[in-house]
């Protein structure tokens, strides 16, 4: 877990946060939707967003696959050709989508899809190319100006049902308090939960003590990847993507909107979600 604060120009009267991740770029003929995605990355910029990477930016080596690859006793040459390839697909997803966005993010976490060699992995690799901070598995990010925090993590588990990722979020939330937003991915389900907090201030005298209420947002990040797709097909054989393979729920393609009204008084009904 990494603790890290971010600092935005005082002169913002509204911060617009946008997480993105579950791109799961895989080339030409791969399961991204490109025109949503570039689209939504337009209207953020529009915004004036800043970004939060929630993992899964290229579809190459799931956590099984890398376990395997280690396995195996392959040539240097054999390595060496699959570190290109990864190399290749962040450059790809970097330049299609992601290069209007440099010098605009908060850190990106990484995801289960990404390939490793020596010290570095492909988010690494990315995050250096976004000018940004690698935040590893999760993360804690502080906007010290507006007292404001939001915890993200890449996710984990299934669930068909569309509240099944903010049930994970919310026994999350409980036992990891300190944000007012808590943002996973993984699923490319997209949803938001608001809920309320009593926090105490405590004053001098009895008389000044307050019961203080505060907004919490369970948000699901959504993402890019489309599945049945017409005429798909793995290799030179007519099959089903994972998604249609496992009569998975088609996703909505989109992503949240996280905007905070940073001249506001109170923590209550300062932040809102758009999905």
């Amino acid at each position: 877990m990494q603790l890290i604060s971010f600092s935005i120009p005082k002169s913002l009267e509204k911060l617009v946060v946008c997480p993105l991740g579950d791109i799961q770029w895989s080339g030409e003929a791969g399961s991204t939707a490109q025109d949503q995605l570039k689209r939504h990355i337009d209207y953020c910029l529009e915004l004036g967003a800043y970004f939060v990477g929630t993992g899964d930016y290229i579809d190459f080596l799931s956590p099984s696959n890398r376990k395997r690859l280690m396995r195996a006793d392959l040539y240097d040459t054999s390595k060496d050709a699959i570190s290109q390839k990864s190399r290749e697909l962040v450059e790809e997803v970097f330049d299609k989508f992601l290069k209007p966005t440099v010098g605009r993010w908060m850190g990106i976490v990484e995801g289960h899809h990404f390939y490793q060699i020596e010290n570095e992995t492909t988010d690494e690799w990315l995050a250096e190319k976004l000018k940004c901070q690698f935040l590893g598995t999760s993360a804690f990010i502080r906007v010290p100006s507006a007292d404001w925090v939001i915890y993200v993590h890449h996710g984990t588990g299934g669930g068909k049902l569309p509240g099944s990722t903010l049930n994970r979020i919310y026994h999350l939330a409980a036992g990891l308090q300190g944000a007012e937003v808590y943002v996973l991915g993984h699923d490319t389900k997209l949803g938001a939960s608001h809920l309320s907090r009593p926090f105490i201030k405590w004053g001098k005298r009895n008389s000044e003590h307050e019961l203080e209420s505060r907004d919490v947002f369970l948000v699901s990040s959504g993402g890019f990847s489309r599945s049945n797709i017409v005429g798909h097909r793995i290799g030179g054989v007519i099959r089903g993507d994972y998604a249609e393979r496992g009569l998975m729920t088609p996703s909505p393609l989109s992503a949240p909107i996280i905007t905070v009204n940073l001249r506001s008084k109170t923590k209550e009904h300062r932040t809102w979600v758009s999905i």
